[in-house]
Protein backbone atom coordinates (compact mmCIF):
# COMPACT_ATOMS: atom_id res chain seq x y z
CA UNK A 1 0.00 0.00 0.00
CA UNK A 2 1.25 3.63 -1.41
CA UNK A 3 1.63 6.25 1.24
CA UNK A 4 -1.51 8.21 -0.42
CA UNK A 5 -3.56 4.75 -0.10
CA UNK A 6 -2.55 4.82 3.72
CA UNK A 7 -3.35 8.16 4.44
CA UNK A 8 -6.88 7.83 3.06
CA UNK A 9 -7.43 4.89 5.01
CA UNK A 10 -6.03 6.84 8.18
CA UNK A 11 -8.36 9.74 7.49
CA UNK A 12 -11.06 7.63 7.09
CA UNK A 13 -10.62 5.53 9.93
CA UNK A 14 -10.40 9.31 11.65
CA UNK A 15 -6.43 8.46 12.91
CA UNK A 16 -5.86 11.93 11.23
CA UNK A 17 -7.31 14.97 9.86
CA UNK A 18 -6.94 16.36 6.33
CA UNK A 19 -4.94 18.66 7.33
CA UNK A 20 -2.48 16.13 8.46
CA UNK A 21 -2.38 13.94 5.65
CA UNK A 22 -1.47 16.72 3.54
CA UNK A 23 1.24 18.02 5.88
CA UNK A 24 2.45 14.22 5.67
CA UNK A 25 2.32 13.72 2.17
CA UNK A 26 4.07 17.21 1.77
CA UNK A 27 6.98 16.36 3.98
CA UNK A 28 7.33 12.79 2.47
CA UNK A 29 7.40 14.85 -1.07
CA UNK A 30 10.31 16.76 0.06
CA UNK A 31 12.64 13.85 1.55
CA UNK A 32 12.60 12.28 -1.67
CA UNK A 33 15.85 11.51 -3.38
CA UNK A 34 15.61 12.03 -7.02
CA UNK A 35 16.73 8.20 -8.30
CA UNK A 36 15.90 9.11 -11.57
CA UNK A 37 18.41 11.91 -11.96
CA UNK A 38 21.52 10.40 -10.33
CA UNK A 39 20.88 6.86 -12.14
CA UNK A 40 20.84 8.94 -15.35
CA UNK A 41 24.02 10.87 -14.00
CA UNK A 42 26.05 7.61 -13.29
CA UNK A 43 24.81 6.44 -16.69
CA UNK A 44 26.79 9.44 -18.37
CA UNK A 45 30.03 9.21 -15.86
CA UNK A 46 29.71 5.30 -17.39
CA UNK A 47 29.25 6.22 -20.36
CA UNK A 48 32.22 9.55 -20.34
CA UNK A 49 34.91 7.15 -18.87
CA UNK A 50 34.10 4.20 -20.88
CA UNK A 51 34.61 6.16 -23.99
CA UNK A 52 37.68 7.65 -22.40
CA UNK A 53 39.00 4.55 -22.11
CA UNK A 54 38.03 3.67 -25.05
CA UNK A 55 39.97 6.21 -27.16
CA UNK A 56 43.20 5.90 -25.32
CA UNK A 57 43.16 2.01 -25.70
CA UNK A 58 42.89 2.83 -29.69
CA UNK A 59 46.32 4.85 -29.48
CA UNK A 60 47.65 2.62 -26.69
CA UNK A 61 50.80 1.77 -28.34
CA UNK A 62 51.10 5.28 -29.81
CA UNK A 63 51.57 7.34 -26.34
CA UNK A 64 55.25 7.91 -24.95
CA UNK A 65 55.76 6.13 -21.30
CA UNK A 66 55.98 9.32 -19.85
CA UNK A 67 53.04 10.79 -21.38
CA UNK A 68 50.74 8.09 -19.97
CA UNK A 69 52.76 8.21 -16.68
CA UNK A 70 52.31 11.74 -16.25
CA UNK A 71 48.54 11.63 -17.43
CA UNK A 72 48.01 8.94 -14.74
CA UNK A 73 49.29 10.44 -11.70
CA UNK A 74 47.55 13.90 -13.23
CA UNK A 75 44.36 11.92 -12.78
CA UNK A 76 45.18 10.63 -9.43
CA UNK A 77 46.00 13.99 -8.26
CA UNK A 78 42.84 15.57 -9.83
CA UNK A 79 40.55 12.57 -8.31
CA UNK A 80 42.40 13.43 -4.86
CA UNK A 81 42.26 17.04 -5.17
CA UNK A 82 37.98 16.40 -5.61
CA UNK A 83 38.20 13.36 -3.20
CA UNK A 84 39.32 16.51 -0.95
CA UNK A 85 37.01 18.88 -2.07
CA UNK A 86 33.82 17.15 -1.36
CA UNK A 87 34.84 15.90 2.40
CA UNK A 88 35.64 19.24 3.63
CA UNK A 89 32.10 20.64 1.93
CA UNK A 90 30.42 17.42 3.38
CA UNK A 91 28.71 16.30 -0.18
CA UNK A 92 28.91 12.59 0.96
CA UNK A 93 27.27 11.28 -2.16
CA UNK A 94 29.90 12.46 -4.13
CA UNK A 95 32.80 12.14 -1.94
CA UNK A 96 31.86 8.11 -1.65
CA UNK A 97 31.83 7.75 -5.20
CA UNK A 98 34.86 9.31 -5.68
CA UNK A 99 36.36 7.66 -3.16
CA UNK A 100 35.54 4.64 -4.77
CA UNK A 101 37.09 5.90 -8.21
CA UNK A 102 40.03 6.86 -6.50
CA UNK A 103 40.49 3.47 -5.25
CA UNK A 104 39.85 2.16 -8.27
CA UNK A 105 42.33 4.70 -9.79
CA UNK A 106 45.03 3.48 -7.62
CA UNK A 107 44.79 -0.05 -8.69
CA UNK A 108 45.05 1.17 -12.37
CA UNK A 109 48.54 2.88 -11.93
CA UNK A 110 49.97 -0.35 -10.03
CA UNK A 111 48.72 -2.03 -13.58
CA UNK A 112 49.94 0.97 -15.48
CA UNK A 113 53.39 1.07 -13.89
CA UNK A 114 53.60 -2.70 -14.27
CA UNK A 115 53.33 -2.73 -17.57
CA UNK A 116 55.31 0.13 -18.61
CA UNK A 117 58.38 -1.83 -17.11
CA UNK A 118 57.61 -4.73 -17.28
CA UNK A 119 57.23 -5.79 -13.98
CA UNK A 120 56.11 -9.39 -13.53
CA UNK A 121 54.25 -9.44 -9.77
CA UNK A 122 54.96 -12.86 -7.95
CA UNK A 123 51.18 -14.24 -6.71
CA UNK A 124 48.86 -11.79 -5.47
CA UNK A 125 51.65 -8.94 -4.44
CA UNK A 126 50.31 -6.20 -6.58
CA UNK A 127 46.64 -6.96 -4.99
CA UNK A 128 48.40 -6.30 -1.46
CA UNK A 129 50.09 -3.41 -2.57
CA UNK A 130 46.98 -1.85 -3.96
CA UNK A 131 45.08 -3.21 -0.28
CA UNK A 132 48.33 -1.07 1.54
CA UNK A 133 48.07 1.92 -1.19
CA UNK A 134 44.46 1.95 -0.51
CA UNK A 135 44.08 1.84 3.41
CA UNK A 136 43.90 5.16 4.42
CA UNK A 137 41.19 5.77 1.69
CA UNK A 138 39.45 2.91 2.80
CA UNK A 139 39.34 4.63 6.46
CA UNK A 140 37.57 7.67 5.15
CA UNK A 141 34.66 5.98 4.00
CA UNK A 142 31.41 6.01 5.51
CA UNK A 143 29.66 3.23 3.27
CA UNK A 144 30.41 -0.30 3.26
CA UNK A 145 31.28 -0.55 -0.84
CA UNK A 146 34.54 0.12 -0.24
CA UNK A 147 35.61 -1.60 2.54
CA UNK A 148 33.64 -4.80 1.30
CA UNK A 149 35.67 -5.13 -1.37
CA UNK A 150 39.11 -4.20 0.45
CA UNK A 151 39.49 -6.64 3.05
CA UNK A 152 38.88 -9.70 1.31
CA UNK A 153 41.68 -8.99 -1.42
CA UNK A 154 43.82 -7.23 1.63
CA UNK A 155 43.20 -10.62 3.57
CA UNK A 156 43.65 -12.87 0.53
CA UNK A 157 46.69 -11.34 -0.98
CA UNK A 158 48.46 -11.10 2.47
CA UNK A 159 47.90 -14.57 3.20
CA UNK A 160 49.25 -15.73 0.04
CA UNK A 161 52.98 -13.55 0.28
CA UNK A 162 52.84 -14.93 4.19
CA UNK A 163 52.65 -18.41 2.45
CA UNK A 164 56.59 -17.97 1.39
CA UNK A 165 57.55 -17.55 4.62
CA UNK A 166 58.49 -20.03 6.13
CA UNK A 167 57.45 -19.47 10.17
CA UNK A 168 54.09 -19.08 8.42
CA UNK A 169 54.08 -22.91 6.81
CA UNK A 170 55.20 -24.33 9.64
CA UNK A 171 52.61 -22.71 11.49
CA UNK A 172 49.47 -24.04 8.95
CA UNK A 173 51.56 -27.25 8.93
CA UNK A 174 51.32 -27.66 13.02
CA UNK A 175 47.58 -26.72 12.60
CA UNK A 176 46.71 -29.48 9.59
CA UNK A 177 47.87 -31.94 11.58
CA UNK A 178 46.00 -31.26 14.93
CA UNK A 179 42.96 -32.07 13.90
CA UNK A 180 40.46 -31.42 10.43
CA UNK A 181 39.70 -27.14 10.04
CA UNK A 182 41.93 -26.48 12.57
CA UNK A 183 43.07 -23.98 9.86
CA UNK A 184 39.63 -22.42 9.46
CA UNK A 185 38.47 -22.08 13.15
CA UNK A 186 41.65 -20.78 14.02
CA UNK A 187 41.63 -17.97 11.16
CA UNK A 188 38.20 -17.33 11.96
CA UNK A 189 38.69 -16.56 15.98
CA UNK A 190 41.69 -14.45 14.98
CA UNK A 191 38.80 -12.57 12.48
CA UNK A 192 36.59 -12.17 15.28
CA UNK A 193 39.16 -10.57 18.11
CA UNK A 194 39.79 -8.51 15.36
CA UNK A 195 36.11 -7.52 14.61
CA UNK A 196 35.01 -7.41 18.12
CA UNK A 197 38.31 -4.75 19.10
CA UNK A 198 37.16 -2.35 16.58
CA UNK A 199 33.68 -2.95 17.40
CA UNK A 200 34.10 -1.84 21.02
CA UNK A 201 36.60 1.14 19.88
CA UNK A 202 35.37 2.24 16.83
CA UNK A 203 32.12 1.11 16.30
CA UNK A 204 31.06 4.97 15.86
CA UNK A 205 34.40 5.87 13.92
CA UNK A 206 34.45 3.01 11.56
CA UNK A 207 30.87 1.86 11.52
CA UNK A 208 31.25 0.79 8.16
CA UNK A 209 34.60 -0.89 7.72
CA UNK A 210 32.97 -2.72 11.04
CA UNK A 211 30.06 -3.61 9.07
CA UNK A 212 32.16 -5.11 6.32
CA UNK A 213 34.19 -6.91 8.88
CA UNK A 214 31.00 -8.39 9.60
CA UNK A 215 29.10 -9.68 7.09
CA UNK A 216 32.70 -11.49 5.88
CA UNK A 217 32.64 -13.02 9.28
CA UNK A 218 29.22 -14.27 8.83
CA UNK A 219 30.13 -15.53 5.65
CA UNK A 220 33.00 -17.40 6.64
CA UNK A 221 31.04 -19.08 9.16
CA UNK A 222 28.50 -19.78 7.29
CA UNK A 223 30.38 -21.76 4.32
CA UNK A 224 32.51 -23.00 7.17
CA UNK A 225 29.75 -24.79 9.04
CA UNK A 226 28.41 -25.48 5.27
CA UNK A 227 32.09 -27.53 4.56
CA UNK A 228 32.01 -29.25 7.70
CA UNK A 229 28.36 -30.19 7.65
CA UNK A 230 28.51 -31.90 4.13
CA UNK A 231 32.06 -32.40 3.71
CA UNK A 232 32.14 -34.60 6.76
CA UNK A 233 29.74 -36.73 4.68
CA UNK A 234 32.78 -37.15 1.97
CA UNK A 235 30.46 -34.77 -0.61
CA UNK A 236 33.34 -32.30 -0.69
CA UNK A 237 35.58 -34.78 1.44
CA UNK A 238 38.51 -34.91 -0.70
CA UNK A 239 39.16 -30.87 -0.95
CA UNK A 240 38.76 -30.02 2.54
CA UNK A 241 39.33 -32.77 4.68
CA UNK A 242 43.06 -33.95 5.47
CA UNK A 243 42.81 -37.19 8.32
CA UNK A 244 46.94 -35.97 9.28
CA UNK A 245 46.07 -36.00 12.85
CA UNK A 246 46.91 -39.37 13.81
CA UNK A 247 50.47 -38.93 15.36
CA UNK A 248 50.02 -35.75 18.01
CA UNK A 249 52.69 -34.30 19.25
CA UNK A 250 53.64 -31.27 21.57
CA UNK A 251 52.62 -28.67 19.31
CA UNK A 252 49.34 -29.82 18.40
CA UNK A 253 48.43 -30.10 22.45
CA UNK A 254 49.71 -26.70 22.46
CA UNK A 255 47.39 -25.82 19.51
CA UNK A 256 44.15 -27.20 20.61
CA UNK A 257 44.85 -25.87 24.20
CA UNK A 258 45.44 -22.18 22.24
CA UNK A 259 42.00 -22.59 20.54
CA UNK A 260 40.40 -23.61 23.70
CA UNK A 261 41.68 -20.59 25.69
CA UNK A 262 40.87 -18.47 22.88
CA UNK A 263 37.53 -19.11 22.52
CA UNK A 264 36.78 -18.80 25.90
CA UNK A 265 38.99 -15.42 26.04
CA UNK A 266 36.92 -13.78 23.26
CA UNK A 267 33.73 -15.34 25.47
CA UNK A 268 34.89 -13.13 28.56
CA UNK A 269 35.72 -10.07 26.00
CA UNK A 270 32.09 -10.52 25.07
CA UNK A 271 30.74 -10.59 28.69
CA UNK A 272 32.87 -8.02 30.00
CA UNK A 273 31.56 -4.97 27.16
CA UNK A 274 28.31 -6.95 27.00
CA UNK A 275 28.07 -7.61 23.88
CA UNK A 276 25.89 -10.82 22.49
CA UNK A 277 26.92 -14.55 23.46
CA UNK A 278 26.07 -16.01 19.77
CA UNK A 279 29.32 -15.62 18.42
CA UNK A 280 30.82 -17.21 21.29
CA UNK A 281 28.54 -19.98 21.59
CA UNK A 282 29.01 -20.54 17.53
CA UNK A 283 32.94 -20.47 17.96
CA UNK A 284 32.99 -23.03 20.40
CA UNK A 285 30.39 -25.27 18.69
CA UNK A 286 32.83 -25.42 15.73
CA UNK A 287 35.65 -25.92 17.62
CA UNK A 288 34.04 -28.87 19.70
CA UNK A 289 32.44 -30.96 16.64
CA UNK A 290 35.85 -30.31 15.24
CA UNK A 291 37.52 -32.32 17.87
CA UNK A 292 34.86 -34.81 18.39
CA UNK A 293 35.91 -35.46 14.67
CA UNK A 294 38.52 -37.33 15.69
CA UNK A 295 37.07 -39.99 17.31
CA UNK A 296 34.24 -40.60 14.87
CA UNK A 297 34.78 -43.53 12.50
CA UNK A 298 34.40 -43.46 8.83
CA UNK A 299 31.26 -44.53 8.01
CA UNK A 300 28.97 -42.21 5.73
CA UNK A 301 25.93 -42.54 7.77
CA UNK A 302 28.01 -41.22 11.15
CA UNK A 303 29.30 -38.43 9.61
CA UNK A 304 26.07 -37.45 7.92
CA UNK A 305 24.37 -37.32 10.97
CA UNK A 306 27.45 -35.74 12.84
CA UNK A 307 27.39 -32.69 10.01
CA UNK A 308 23.45 -32.80 11.19
CA UNK A 309 23.97 -31.97 14.65
CA UNK A 310 26.32 -29.37 14.14
CA UNK A 311 24.01 -27.47 11.76
CA UNK A 312 21.09 -27.88 14.16
CA UNK A 313 23.50 -26.73 16.85
CA UNK A 314 24.39 -23.82 15.12
CA UNK A 315 20.84 -23.11 13.99
CA UNK A 316 19.37 -23.22 17.28
CA UNK A 317 21.77 -20.84 18.88
CA UNK A 318 20.08 -18.51 16.19
CA UNK A 319 16.87 -19.71 17.15
CA UNK A 320 17.73 -18.94 20.41
CA UNK A 321 19.41 -15.19 19.92
CA UNK A 322 16.07 -14.47 17.75
CA UNK A 323 13.85 -15.00 20.32
CA UNK A 324 15.66 -13.49 22.89
CA UNK A 325 16.01 -9.96 20.77
CA UNK A 326 13.05 -10.60 18.82
CA UNK A 327 14.01 -10.70 15.35
CA UNK A 328 11.27 -12.01 13.60
CA UNK A 329 13.20 -12.33 10.36
CA UNK A 330 15.90 -14.16 11.51
CA UNK A 331 14.12 -16.41 13.19
CA UNK A 332 11.86 -17.31 10.12
CA UNK A 333 15.35 -18.26 8.23
CA UNK A 334 16.52 -20.43 11.01
CA UNK A 335 13.47 -22.29 11.50
CA UNK A 336 13.49 -22.44 7.69
CA UNK A 337 17.08 -23.69 7.48
CA UNK A 338 16.13 -26.17 10.39
CA UNK A 339 13.14 -27.64 8.35
CA UNK A 340 15.39 -27.97 4.77
CA UNK A 341 18.15 -29.57 6.89
CA UNK A 342 15.76 -32.24 8.66
CA UNK A 343 14.74 -32.68 4.84
CA UNK A 344 18.25 -33.41 3.70
CA UNK A 345 18.94 -35.71 6.37
CA UNK A 346 16.40 -38.03 5.86
CA UNK A 347 17.29 -38.30 2.59
CA UNK A 348 21.03 -38.86 3.51
CA UNK A 349 20.31 -41.31 6.02
CA UNK A 350 16.83 -42.74 4.43
CA UNK A 351 17.44 -42.51 0.93
CA UNK A 352 14.33 -43.14 -0.73
CA UNK A 353 11.18 -40.54 -0.75
CA UNK A 354 8.83 -42.85 0.90
CA UNK A 355 11.15 -43.23 4.14
CA UNK A 356 11.65 -39.64 3.72
CA UNK A 357 8.44 -38.60 4.30
CA UNK A 358 7.70 -41.03 6.79
CA UNK A 359 10.28 -39.62 9.11
CA UNK A 360 9.12 -36.03 8.62
CA UNK A 361 5.78 -37.12 9.45
CA UNK A 362 7.15 -38.25 12.92
CA UNK A 363 8.98 -35.31 13.71
CA UNK A 364 6.28 -33.01 12.60
CA UNK A 365 3.88 -35.48 15.08
CA UNK A 366 6.83 -35.36 17.92
CA UNK A 367 6.68 -31.43 17.28
CA UNK A 368 3.51 -30.80 17.48
CA UNK A 369 3.40 -32.63 20.62
CA UNK A 370 6.04 -30.47 22.36
CA UNK A 371 4.26 -27.68 21.41
CA UNK A 372 0.85 -28.53 22.68
CA UNK A 373 2.85 -29.84 25.97
CA UNK A 374 4.49 -26.77 26.70
CA UNK A 375 1.54 -24.49 25.59
CA UNK A 376 -0.32 -26.66 28.39
CA UNK A 377 2.18 -25.82 30.91
CA UNK A 378 2.54 -22.47 30.54
CA UNK A 379 -1.41 -21.94 30.83
CA UNK A 380 -1.39 -23.98 34.07
CA UNK A 381 1.61 -21.53 35.24
CA UNK A 382 -0.28 -18.80 35.09
CA UNK A 383 -3.11 -20.05 36.31
CA UNK A 384 -1.14 -21.30 39.22
CA UNK A 385 0.06 -17.62 39.71
CA UNK A 386 -3.01 -16.10 39.49
CA UNK A 387 -4.67 -17.95 42.14
CA UNK A 388 -1.68 -17.55 44.12
CA UNK A 389 -2.63 -14.12 44.13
Amino acid sequence: MNLQKKLAVWQQEKLISSAQGEAIAAFEHRGRKPVLMWSLLALACFCILLGTVSVISANWQEIAPEYKLFLDFALLALTGGYVLKMYREGREIWFEWLLLFFAGLILASIGLIAQIYQIQPEGLRGYLLWAVLAFPVMLFSKRIVLPLVWLPVFMLSLIDALNDMYFFELILGILQKTFPFAISIAGILAFAFIYRLLAVHFRTRLAAQVKAMKFWLVFDISVLVLVMDFGAGDVFGSMFISRLFDNYSWASVIVICGLILGTVGFGYFSYKYNYSRLLTCILAILLGFSLVYNALPENKDVLNIWGFLLSMSVLSCLVAYALIKSRVKLLNLATALMALRFFIVFLQVFGSLLMTGVGLIICGVVFLGIIFAWRKLHLNSLISVKESK
